[in-house]
Formats: C-alpha cells, sequence, structure tokens
C-alpha cells in the first residue's frame, strides 16, 4: 500500500513539473512572438530622406545621350563576275581612296577586245572603199550607210568592252578601314555580290536625338563638348553639321555632329556617349534632383510621400540640367520625393523622414 502511494505521489509532483514546464514555455514563446511582432512593424517604416520641389531658374544646357558613327561607311559590291586572280587587302589594312582593292581575271574580254578593234580596221577600210566607189557606180548609198553603221556598231562594242574591262579591276571610292571581307584570291565573284566594307573613322559623326524643345536649341556650326562612356573623364569638341528638317515616328530630330578622331584616339564606331549643349540662355522648371529618380531617364519612376507613405509614381522628364531634371507631367511643385532610401522602399510603404532638403 505505501508503495501504491509512493508511486502515486511521484507521478504528482512529475505531471506538475511537466505542467509548470509546458506553461513557462508558453510564456517565452508569446513573448517572443510579441517581439517579432514588434519588429516587423518596426522594419515597416522605412527611414528615407526627402526634397520637397519647387521651380528653379536654370541655364538652358542640357545633356543627351547619342552614339558615336563613322564618317564615312559603303559597303563595296561587285558589278562584275569572275575569279579573282589579284587581291590586295585584308580585315583591318587602310586603303586610299582610288586603291586598286582587286582584280578579276579578263583575259577573254580582252581577247574579245582585240578581235573587235581589228573587225572596226577592216570596216572602216571598207567603208572608205565604198564611199570612192559609189560616185563611179555599182555602190548604192544603202550600202554605204550599212558600212557606216556597222562601224559605230564595233566602236560601241569596243567602249563596252573598255567598261568592262574597268570593271575587273575594283578601287577603293573612299579612304578607310576595311571590315567584313567575304572573298580570297581564287574566289569567284559575281553581280551584286558584298565584298568588304570601308569605314572611315578618321572623323566620327555623334548621332542623337532631340526633342522638339531641345532642337530649338541647336544651330549648325555650334561647338559641342562630348564624352564617352567608357572615358568619362575625357572630353571631344565637335561641331553640329546637319539637324533634321523632321522627326521620327518618336517625334525626335536627327542631329549630327562631327569631330576628329586622329590615329591612336580612344574612340572608336558604335561607342555610346553624350553631348552637352548649351544655348546660353536660363529656363525656369520644375526641378526634379536626380537622386530621385528610380529607373532610366526614359522610363522614370519616382516615391512621392503622402502621409508618411511612399507612392510609386510614373514621371514624364524632359532635359537634364546637371543634377536636375525638368518635369513634363507626373508631379507638381511642392509634391516631397524620395532622395535616398529607395532601394528598400515599395509602393505603399510606411516611411519615416530622417533629412530634407
Amino acid at each position: 500500500m505505501k508503495k501504491v502511494i509512493r508511486i502515486l505521489i511521484t507521478l504528482l509532483v512529475a505531471g506538475a513539473a511537466l505542467a509548470a514546464i509546458a506553461w513557462k514555455l508558453g510564456e517565452n514563446k508569446k513573448v517572443i512572438n510579441e517581439q517579432a511582432q514588434l519588429a516587423q512593424e518596426r522594419n515597416d517604416v522605412i527611414p528615407v530622406k526627402t526634397a520637397a520641389l519647387g521651380r528653379q531658374d536654370v541655364r538652358a544646357d542640357f545633356e543627351a545621350s547619342g552614339v558615336f558613327q563613322p564618317f564615312k561607311e559603303l559597303a563595296l559590291i561587285s558589278d562584275v563576275q569572275g575569279r579573282i586572280t589579284q587581291l590586295n587587302v585584308a580585315n583591318g589594312s587602310f586603303v586610299n581612296e582610288g586603291a586598286v582593292i582587286l582584280a578579276v581575271d579578263n583575259d577573254l574580254l580582252k581577247n574579245q577586245l582585240d578581235i573587235t578593234k581589228v573587225n572596226l580596221k577592216k570596216a572602216e577600210s571598207d567603208l572608205s572603199r565604198l564611199k570612192n566607189l559609189v560616185g563611179e557606180g555599182g555602190v548604192t548609198q544603202q550600202q554605204v550607210n550599212d558600212a557606216e553603221i556597222a562601224v559605230e556598231n564595233l566602236k560601241a562594242q569596243i567602249k563596252g568592252f573598255d567598261k568592262q574591262l574597268a570593271l575587273t579591276v575594283v578601287k577603293a571610292p573612299i579612304s578607310g578601314v576595311v571590315s567584313g571581307k567575304t572573298i580570297e584570291k581564287g574566289a569567284y565573284i559575281g553581280p551584286g555580290m558584298q565584298i568588304l566594307n570601308i569605314v572611315n573613322v578618321g572623323r566620327l559623326k555623334f548621332q542623337v536625338n532631340l526633342r522638339e524643345e531641345e532642337v530649338v536649341q541647336v544651330k549648325t556650326g555650334q561647338k559641342v563638348e562630348l564624352s564617352a562612356d567608357l572615358y568619362p573623364d575625357r572630353k571631344f569638341v565637335g561641331v553640329v553639321t546637319y539637324i533634321s528638317v523632321k522627326s521620327d515616328n518618336s517625334k525626335r530630330f536627327l542631329v549630327e555632329i562631327e569631330l576628329d578622331n586622329p590615329a591612336g584616339a580612344p574612340l572608336k564606331a558604335g561607342m555610346n556617349g553624350h553631348a552637352f549643349l548649351s544655348s546660353g540662355q536660363s529656363v525656369n522648371v520644375l526641378a526634379l534632383p536626380r537622386e530621385a529618380i528610380v529607373g532610366s531617364v526614359r522610363d522614370a519612376q519616382v516615391f512621392v510621400v503622402e502621409n508618411n507613405t511612399a507612392k510609386l509614381k510614373k514621371v514624364e522628364l524632359g532635359n537634364i540640367y546637371g543634377d536636375f531634371a525638368s518635369v513634363r507631367s507626373g508631379l507638381q511643385n511642392g509634391d516631397v520625393v524620395v532622395i535616398s532610401g529607395q532601394i528598400n522602399l515599395e509602393d505603399g510603404m510606411k516611411v519615416t523622414v530622417e533629412g530634407k532638403q
């Protein structure tokens, strides 16, 4: 009996201990959940820095992106058919205008030209004889006329052969560097076949597409400062040589700026760059700090703070003026925008403002 009582007491004590442990664990879990919820609530409030938008008078200098293009570029197309017997260029070699690039087998043409010249001499001799006989009878004027036509036909054939022979020697129509060569000595080419490209990069054209409010500030002959994305610290100077009189489908106008590209210069055709254009005037714009822009300038978005909540808005930007971009639509004077802390933001998040400008 005593043994049974001891067992019961032991079980009661063990049960009470387990109940106490379970209660303690439950209280600890409750505290942990409350702390986690509090931390989550704190993390949902993102600290940011903001700036209020306002209108500013800025110099009407603006920056535009573009691409460096060759001053001249030409795809050389064959006008003749035949086997290449001479090839004087390779990819990367420089050719001067008028230099012989290749020659095509022309032995057959030369033989045909020689035979035609012999026939011409005979036809001219026959014509001379017929003209002497026409007054003596036995030779009609029609025969003389036919002989004259034969002479003229042979002369025309000779001109045609001379032209064909000239085409068998292909010369460079412009000076430049050879690229995209598709033929080798001994290969057969035909009319309409592209042989190679000649690219003149001794000078370059920087092509940029401007909006209507930008293009009216640019004049032909205006000097422009340029930079390449690969060499942001190096500046180049070009001159505006062409302004399109008609916009493209996106309502932008092509402007070309020519610049020297001396031997050894780092610029290559196809590089991206920027043009810095100045009209010497001032304009009043709604100025947005560039650091507030989320995404690209062409597809810009901005976080606007309203009632301690960040709202992501799409913005249409105008010209870039140094550290500011002009706002065309999407924002209003006095709007408060986030200029620091956007990396942690999402649309609709709560924010706390740590600094204002």
